[in-house]
């Protein structure tokens, strides 16, 4: 196994932030966690309801926004200036259960709708948000974009099978980082694009599962926050398109 990329001196902290999925369990403990670590940062804050998001001490653009909803997103990114320069994105959002749909433990649960819904939000809507956001950001600006991913859509590390649509739906947005990587490297844009897998943390995507999670495994959102933070700020150009845990490890797609 290669070495943490967190043994690294970290680069410049970021002056602008824009964070998607913003009122969840992950993406509100990194803005918090943001506006602690850098008192002079702008936050720009994508939810679905934001009404849910907290007062920070820092400056925020709360934007309204359904990652499901291509209209959506760039409705959102029209209130923002063109050229505008973003130094991190963060997208928090993803979706594994909800009260009717969960996730399948054999091929005999597999459903249209819930393998058409897994891919809506934890590929296509993170993959258009990128395109609408790399045509909107300074081309010259370096920015790093950093989207929760997770082990279990390795192909190479599944073991036990299961979660059919989750699992396929994360291979797919793995791939997604790959590619966004290779192209943009070949124009020269100055950009990484990497997925970042969070660990088990405590928030509703986990509940249902936490009591298969020993207690010194189950993570706090600060902790995973403060945790995806220092891997944002530990990435080099040659890490686009790699997957990154939460302690800084590449792992295999």
């Amino acid at each position: 196994m290669t070495d943490s990329i967190l043994k690294r001196l970290s680069n410049a902290p970021p002056k602008c932030v824009l964070v998607a999925g913003a009122s969840g369990g992950i993406g509100q403990a990194f803005c918090v966690q943001l506006a602690t670590q850098f008192p002079s940062i702008t936050l720009i804050r994508l939810a679905r309801n934001t009404a849910k998001l907290l007062p920070l001490t820092v400056p925020t653009q709360d934007i309204a926004f359904d990652i499901t909803d291509t209209l959506s997103i760039g409705d959102a990114l029209k209130r923002l200036p063109d050229n505008i320069n973003i130094d991190w994105v963060f997208i928090a959002t993803g979706w594994l259960h909800d009260d009717l749909l969960h996730p399948e433990k054999t091929w005999r649960s597999l459903e249209t709708d819930h393998l058409l819904y897994a891919y809506t939000v934890n590929a296509i809507g993170p993959t258009l948000l990128v395109k609408q956001l790399l045509a909107k950001m300074n081309p010259t600006h370096l920015t790093t974009i950093g989207i929760l991913s997770a082990r279990v859509g390795s192909i190479s590390d599944n073991q036990i099978g299961g979660w059919h649509s989750y699992r396929a739906s994360k291979a797919a947005l793995n791939m997604l980082i790959k590619n966004f990587a290779i192209e943009l490297k070949r124009i020269k844009r100055p950009t990484i694009v990497v997925g970042l897998q969070p660990g088990t943390t405590d928030t509703p995507l986990s509940d249902p599962f936490k009591r298969n999670v020993s207690p010194d495994h189950l993570q706090t959102p600060e902790f995973t926050a403060c945790r995806l933070i220092h891997v944002m700020q530990c990435l080099a150009a040659e890490d686009s398109g790699q997957l990154f845990d939460y302690a800084g490890f590449c792992f295999a797609p």
